[in-house]
């Protein structure tokens, strides 16, 4: 991508026709687990660190001989599906930031102490073909319940889960689909994919909406969401840092895990559009919380804004298809370890709910 295409200023709307790509080679599979407490279970206020962390420190511990190295050679990380899922490197050919080939998506819930019986869920969304990487997920989800999670209790032990189901979701359709049903044995590997044109109809939906409600958008921001402009952390939701940073997702998971970055020049397609939309209310506030980098190997600010703005432009067509992926993908630092998380509605009372 060329320093024009990844410029991170403002720039002249006039004369300029914002368009949106005929199509987005990226696919998602997003998989819902669903476990219950055997154990008391008590985790931070943000819950999707405890969860990806020990979920990695299972399958480094478990599945890569090379887990305690500073740094592995580029044979091992070819080869080894866990550096592939938490410390893949690019090649300099492939361009953009580094996009693991997942999300997850942490409990949509303000509860953070769970009793033996009680059930929760959460998500991970693999994309493109990573598919592969399915069979590792399942085995560190159920040995991180047989492990132990969250904070350790006066006997010095983590809370134990069991892996009740997993589910395919499309969010976009509301389908759902069995992968492990409970009391079965085997998983299935059929989803039920995210695609373009599904994203299409959505923002056909959306636009619609918003038309209908003085050209209003909100976002609902469900998990911490942290935005880098310029170099800096962006503190406020303004529309532009936001955007930019969905659509250079998008493409840099295009071209790492879908079919190939679409061809799209920012400067012309996406900034004039995004700089002509102004943010009518904020009903954000910036929740500084914090979780512990294994990779790193020392505390990780993973503070963002939660909460909902609303946002107000005469055209978004060339917009809502990269808004609506970003529900998808999420956006923003440490996706991960769930953060991220936004969903967009056209002028309507916002209720959140488990994914």
């Amino acid at each position: 991508m060329t320093q024009e295409q990844t410029a991170g200023q403002h720039h002249n709307t006039s004369n300029v026709s914002p368009s949106t790509p005929a199509s987005i080679p990226l696919t998602a599979h997003h998989l819902r687990f669903t476990v219950t407490a055997e154990t008391a279970i008590t985790f931070h206020d943000f819950k999707g660190s405890a969860l990806r962390g020990a979920m990695a420190s299972y399958l480094k511990r478990t599945y890569c001989p090379e887990w305690r190295a500073e740094k592995t050679d580029p044979l091992h990380q070819a080869l080894c599906p866990v550096c592939q899922l938490l410390s893949y490197e690019l090649t300099p050919e492939e361009g953009g930031d580094i996009r693991r080939p997942f999300a997850l998506q942490p409990p949509l819930t303000d509860q953070n102490c769970f009793a033996p019986g009680e059930s929760f869920s959460f998500g991970l969304t693999l994309f493109g073909s990573q598919l592969a990487y399915l069979p590792y997920l399942v085995l560190a989800v159920r040995a991180v319940g047989e492990d132990g999670v969250g904070v350790r209790g006066v006997d010095r032990q983590r809370g134990r889960f069991r892996l009740e189901r997993i589910d395919a979701v499309n969010p976009l359709t509301g389908a759902t689909q069995a992968m492990l049903a409970p009391g079965a044995a085997m998983v299935q590997t059929a989803t039920l994919p995210v695609t373009h044109d599904q994203v299409l109809a959505k923002a056909i939906v959306l636009a619609q909406q918003v038309q209908s409600h003085e050209n209003l958008l909100a976002v609902a921001f469900l998990t911490p969401t942290r935005l880098i402009q310029s170099g800096q952390t962006v503190k406020t939701p303004a529309f532009f840092p936001l955007m930019k940073q969905v659509v250079l997702r998008v493409l840099d998971l295009c071209a790492q895990h879908g079919e190939g970055r679409p061809a799209i020049v920012l400067k012309r397609d996406i900034y004039p559009a995004a700089d002509a939309v102004e943010i009518v209310t904020d009903d954000t506030h910036w929740w500084d919380v914090a979780g512990y980098s294994g990779r790193l190997g020392r505390e990780q600010r993973l503070g963002g804004l939660v909460g909902t703005a609303r946002y107000r432009a005469d055209a978004w067509a060339a917009l809502l298809p990269w808004l609506v992926w970003g529900e998808v993908v999420q956006v923003g630092k440490n996706v991960v370890k769930g953060c991220g998380v936004y969903r967009l509605h056209g002028g309507q009372q916002w209720q959140s709910s488990n994914i």
